[in-house]
């Protein structure tokens, strides 16, 4: 993961914006690594390491002798897209679309994580788990805070099951979920009512390997939250919608003031594969 304060993140933000935004297209050959270093004002060593990190994240692919062409990132991108992609705006669906199949993928997902610990993890494995539930009430007064320790409760679900190929696929959605989260959670006037009561019953349901029971509750608590969540996402992501519209009316000019790296012109045009 990339450092906040630091210069490759600088050079991947930029060109991940260019990139969402449909500057730089799929199909793009871009500019040399020389010409991008000097246009964002950092060193060649920095851009050779953003586009090896924007290639981890399937928005690049790079080839010795023939420069990196931008990839399709509708079709090639992974989870780690998802933070950007909200912040941009630049939705193919309405954001309620968006917003309601976001919700459906944070439940199936938690749904999952707890029927795999009520299968496979012992007790000794679920003492992770219970710190999560032992510490979310001194977090109540930041959402933040605590909405990070909700998502970190259910990584731990999977962890302690050790399916640990299960675990990876869950770090490559949580992981950029707690990004999103930060920008949500905010939002939230309060924690739901009943929550640390939910999350007790639900670890005394997986402790008890009643899997069935433990996803349904699950299933149900989303239910009955998900319609004053989904209101907040829609108008987030509506308003992130609005911004990345005006950013993309005034991209043409600002970039070209901004930096010489869209006035380098692609040299090759040809559309870019899948990998």
């Amino acid at each position: 993961m990339l450092s906040a304060d630091s210069e490759v993140k600088r050079v991947v933000d930029a060109l991940l914006e260019r990139i969402l935004t449909g500057a730089y297209p799929a199909g793009l050959r871009l500019p040399a690594e020389t010409e991008l270093a000097v246009a964002l004002g950092c060193g060649r060593s920095t851009v050779r390491e953003a586009l090896r990190h924007l290639g981890d994240l399937g928005l690049v692919r790079s080839r010795r002798g023939s420069g990196a062409m931008v990839l399709d990132f509708r079709r090639e991108g992974t989870p780690a897209l998802l933070p950007a992609y909200i912040r941009l705006g630049r939705f193919d669906a309405s954001p309620t679309v968006i917003a309601r199949e976001l919700l459906r993928m944070r439940t199936f997902m938690a749904g999952e994580a707890v029927r795999l610990a009520a299968r496979y993890a012992s007790h000794e494995s679920l003492v992770e788990v219970a710190r999560h539930v032992e510490r979310a009430p001194a977090l109540e007064r930041d959402p933040v805070a605590h909405a990070a320790n909700e998502l970190e409760l259910y990584r731990a679900f999977v962890l302690a099951s050790g399916m640990w190929p299960a675990a990876w696929l869950a770090n490559a959605f949580w992981a950029p979920m707690r990004e999103v989260h930060a920008v949500f959670a905010p939002l939230l006037a309060a924690v739901p009512p009943g929550f640390q009561r939910y999350i007790e019953r639900l670890l005394a349901l997986v402790e008890r390997r009643e899997e069935d029971q433990a996803a349904a509750l699950v299933q149900s608590w989303f239910e009955g939250i998900d319609g004053a969540l989904l209101h907040l996402f829609e108008a987030a992501l509506g308003a992130a919608e609005s911004a990345g519209a005006a950013r993309a009316r005034g991209a043409a000019p600002a970039s070209s003031r901004a930096s010489r790296a869209d006035e380098a012109r692609p040299h090759d045009s040809t559309p870019a594969t899948g990998s």
